[in-house]
């Protein structure tokens, strides 16, 4: 089945729409929340500091610096980071079962769905890293090594579109597990790359579409609001940046996951009256 990118976005926001009030619910207690509690006790990881690299600093060395700061903070922090990506998970899995369960669960029954799925949802994700360390990382791991810089740099440019290739194949691995009930990693892994057959450029051409125009209201909504609480000094600037940060991160969320049902909806072979008839 062709994607029909335009009926995707329609039944994604449609899916949304219908249900705006536990959709609201469910990520502001698994996406908005944990964001924000997070970006107040650990600010830096929203605001970075900046490297104050001395006048001449080799501009690699500096971005080495600002990489080993960022680094830190995560391995400082990590058990507040692993308890945040904990809550995502749930709240991804719940939010998809939600959406697209023509059963319709009660926002209680998402949850357990979520939680009880949340495991596969690891493993898959497991699954797919060490996958793609060994198709991608160890022959650049080898180029690296052993290879001339410039044959390096263009292997290493094709093996970043096998990397791309390989995230769009498994794109849809969590509508998958939450709405198909598969647990098993593998078989989630299989069954998206099935989906996703025959229809990967397009994916790639929807979800650039996509990061563009979040990416382009995101940065326009975070300056404006940014600059408003930044006249009140630190203080205020800081809790300000943290709760816009954090909006933006759950309205990002629920909107990626409403793609992800439409999209898994349209190639599993459910029809658009489907989706609309799960809030009926």
């Amino acid at each position: 089945m062709q994607l029909n990118m335009g009926q995707a976005w329609s039944d994604a926001t449609g899916i949304l729409g219908a249900n705006r009030d536990t959709v609201l619910a469910v990520a502001g207690l698994f996406f908005f929340l944990p964001s924000f509690t997070l970006a107040l006790i650990v600010p830096e990881a929203i605001n970075p500091a900046p490297v104050n690299a001395p006048p001449g600093t080799d501009p690699q060395v500096a971005m080495n610096a600002a990489w080993e700061a960022v680094a830190k903070q995560y391995i400082d922090n990590w058990p507040l980071f692993l308890l945040l990506s904990l809550a995502q998970f749930i709240g991804t899995l719940s939010l998809l079962a939600l959406l697209t369960d023509r059963a319709r669960p009660t926002v209680g029954e998402a949850l357990q769905r979520g939680l009880k799925s949340t495991p596969s949802y690891l493993a898959a994700q497991i699954c797919v890293a060490l996958f793609a360390g060994v198709v991608v990382g160890v022959p650049l791991g080898l180029l690296g090594a052993f290879a001339p810089p410039a044959l390096t740099i263009m292997v290493g440019l094709v093996l970043v579109l096998v990397l791309l290739y390989l995230m769009i194949k498994f794109s849809l691995i969590a509508p998958v597990i939450a709405i198909e009930s598969e647990l098993n990693p593998i078989n989630a892994m299989r069954r998206s790359w099935q989906l996703t057959k025959g229809n990967s450029f397009r994916l790639v051409a929807f979800f650039l579409l996509l990061i563009i125009a979040i990416g382009v209201v995101s940065l326009l909504f975070t300056l404006v609001l940014g600059t408003v609480f930044a006249a009140f000094g630190d203080p205020v600037a800081n809790i300000g940046t943290a709760l816009v940060s954090s909006l933006v991160n759950a309205a990002v969320a629920v909107l990626v996951l409403g793609v992800l049902a439409a999209i898994h909806r349209q190639l599993s072979g459910s029809t658009s009256e489907a989706v609309a008839n799960t809030f009926e």
